[in-house]
């Protein structure tokens, strides 16, 4: 395992890949959904329905992780980077759509929505972690050139 450069995490948290949300259910257990993310340098930002199991569960028990992860494949062999991160989730309303439509651009580019039939409110989900661990690591299949 080696540590990711600054310009390394950058570069997998502007990637188009959904990250892992992980909470903690009622009975005390681990829980994760995957989510589409925004990153601003600072937290991560994910919108979901407010009715959602995940939500009504951070919102009763705030503790949460974040695991952004890209692997690999080669010929050669495989390899892997982590982006993660731990705290507690804010959640607020996404009443105007504005970081719902952010995440959306970020994976689908500008695609207009007909939000005419919006029935389920829509809420932000803000971690912002204390630091990053990120590390990236590599497996190479012995006889196999490079």
């Amino acid at each position: 395992m080696k540590d990711l450069s600054a310009s390394e995490v950058a570069e997998l948290l502007e990637c188009d890949v959904s990250a892992c949300l992980a909470f903690v259910d009622r009975a005390g257990y681990p829980r994760q959904v995957p989510c589409w993310f925004f990153w601003d340098g600072e937290a991560f930002y994910v919108t979901s329905f407010a009715e959602k199991f995940h939500v009504k569960r951070l919102q009763s028990d705030a503790r949460a992780s974040i695991c952004v992860e890209v692997e690999e494949r080669s010929p050669e062999g495989r390899s892997n980077r982590q982006v993660k991160g731990l705290g507690r989730v804010e959640i607020f309303d996404d009443a105007d759509g504005a970081w719902s439509e952010r995440i959306r651009t970020k994976y689908l580019g500008a695609v207009t929505i007909d939000r005419s039939g919006a029935v389920a409110s829509r809420v932000v989900l803000r971690l912002k972690p204390a630091r990053l661990v990120a590390h990236g690591s590599e497996v190479r299949v012995p006889g196999r050139v490079a």
